[in-house]
């Protein structure tokens, strides 16, 4: 089940990044976290750095919805249109829904 609803989601996230309703890179996603936006999410690969850890911390101190995908960085970066993704951030509160959704019971953080 849990590979099933991996590509559904990666899909979306492909949808997500055609449309430019992503934001991939750490600069770009600490803007996102603290943006006031209302509803947001952030996608992690498997395999992101250390580095990022700090972006997850945001994620649970600011109540953020988050989930780790089990593919690798360079996957999630294929499917978003980049060389490497260690996470992505969801701008379009549609598209936040519908994975929110898709993923119900894998999602860490936030409501």
């Amino acid at each position: 089940m849990r590979k099933e609803m991996e590509k559904k989601l990666l899909s979306l996230l492909g949808l997500a990044s055609k449309s430019g309703n992503i934001v991939v890179g750490q600069k770009s996603l600490r803007s996102y976290i603290s943006g006031s936006q209302h509803k947001k999410l952030v996608v992690f690969s498997s395999n992101f750095g250390e580095s990022m850890t700090h972006i997850v911390k945001k994620c649970e101190t600011r109540n953020i919805p988050y989930l780790e995908l089990g593919v690798e960085k360079e996957e999630l970066g294929k499917y978003v249109g980049k060389k490497t993704a260690s996470a992505v951030g969801i701008i379009d509160e549609t598209f936040v829904d519908g994975i929110l959704k898709s993923v119900n019971g894998f999602v860490s953080g936030g409501k």
